[in-house]
């Protein structure tokens, strides 16, 4: 749709209206719009199909906050692919409340047609008995049952690679920073930590639960502070660890300052990875070494499941997993 809006100089919007045989557009441009169309090959989007026919074109798209994990760059790609659609999206910032995301699924007043929602707080039992059995996919890395289709990372599997790489670049004691000691839970830090756990095992490395730090939050002054105090009553500048592995980008650059304010070199002494999106894990220094999920992939595969749903009502709860992918830096190069 944007590519015929570009072709005839209009908005995506007078193309949606053409298409859908919505709102006023004069004969002279209708006319241009169905050529492009037609030149072009477009073929309507079935789910601006399925809004259009409620009388909305809107989607809300409810995250805890951009500044969480990966929330900005999937919001961001969200909004692109809908809009090459001439869907409307409506951010929904939860902040990891339980309460909020109830009342995203909710949706009072058909304020839209679908939802698609990252969960924090919600547990198995409050979407066992969800309180809108409107069109939903959920998103993210957590393991919660629902009968909602869904689309998950693979944060266990990408944190398992992330360990075998620090483990074969050379490091023997890798701290976990902002994961959790105990384990079965299904948050995103649980899940990566069961990666963590897990290729330790593979390794015939033991699970050192010292080396385990948890934080109260994924702040730059979390992973500094946790980081300074692991190395802060050590003499002669001994380090207790040669690699970190933070479970959310912020947390890493923390951990960076702490360890140039030790004189801890990195990657010399103790390699870095970090779960993140963020472009600042290009520039930061030394450039740093990130597990990255494909938000773009998640976006698109979350949206075709709304589609289906808006489309078809009644169908088979669907699941996709997207991979993560190590993008190797500064950080993890081979030890001097």
């Amino acid at each position: 749709m944007r590519d015929v809006a570009a072709a005839v100089g209009v908005s995506v919007k007078t193309v949606s209206n053409v298409v859908n045989a919505t709102g006023q557009v004069n004969e002279a441009t209708v006319r241009a719009v169905r050529a492009a169309v037609e030149k072009l090959g477009y073929r309507p989007n079935p789910l601006a199909r399925g809004l259009n026919s409620r009388t909305t074109d809107t989607v809300a798209l409810a995250l805890p906050g951009l500044g969480y994990g990966y929330c900005a760059p999937l919001a961001a790609a969200v909004f692109d692919l809908a809009e090459a659609e001439g869907i409307s999206v409506v951010m929904e910032p939860t902040g990891g409340d339980r309460e909020r995301e109830l009342e995203v699924l909710r949706n009072r007043g058909g304020l839209s047609d679908g939802v698609l929602l990252m969960p924090t707080a919600l547990t198995a039992r409050d979407l066992k008995d969800p309180p809108s059995p409107g069109p939903t996919v959920l998103l993210g890395s957590r393991r919660v049952e629902s009968p909602f289709d869904s689309v998950a990372s693979q944060d266990t599997v990408a944190a398992e690679a992330a360990v075998r790489l620090l483990l074969g670049r050379g490091a023997s004691r890798v701290v976990l920073l902002g994961g959790e000691r105990k384990a079965g839970g299904d948050s995103a830090a649980a899940v990566r930590t069961d990666g963590y756990r897990h290729a330790l095992t593979a390794a015939g490395r033991k699970f050192d639960p010292s080396l385990v730090v948890e934080t109260p939050r994924s702040f730059r002054d979390d992973g500094y502070a946790a980081i300074a105090r692991l190395l802060t009553p050590l003499p002669g500048g001994e380090t207790p660890f040669d690699a970190v592995l933070a479970l959310e980008e912020p947390l890493a650059h923390g951990a960076l300052h702490a360890l140039r304010e030790a004189g801890r070199d990195v990657p010399g002494r103790v390699q870095v990875v970090a779960f993140g999106n963020d472009e600042d894990a290009e520039y930061s220094w030394p450039s740093l070494t990130t597990v990255q999920a494909d938000v773009r992939t998640m976006a698109r595969r979350a949206l075709d499941l709304l589609t289906a749903r808006v489309r078809e009502g009644a169908r088979p709860r669907s699941h996709v997993e997207v991979p993560l992918t190590i993008i190797e830096r500064e950080s993890t190069f081979s030890y001097a």
